[in-house]
């Protein structure tokens, strides 16, 4: 779960909604990004609109990120 986008959402007392609408999205769509449901990594044009909406840097969401990717490498290594 990308936890760090919930706090930041909870931060800036904004819903999925209302987040969703200012990266032109439906409330489901951002629901999947928050939760992981879809897994890809966030693009770049996805990052710069995080930093834009929940005042933050780049380099954090980006840090965030790495944070989880290396998490999700961990357990797979551990699966084989």
């Amino acid at each position: 779960m990308r936890e760090y986008l919930k706090k930041l959402r909870k931060k800036a007392n904004m819903t999925q909604t209302e987040v969703a609408g200012k990266l032109g999205i439906g409330e489901p769509a951002y629901s999947m990004i928050e939760t992981m449901e879809r897994r890809k990594d966030l693009s770049l044009s996805l990052i710069h609109s995080f930093s834009e909406i929940f005042g933050v840097s780049t380099d954090y969401i980006i840090a965030e990120e790495r944070k989880l990717h290396k998490k999700k490498t961990k357990g797979k290594k551990k699966e084989k």
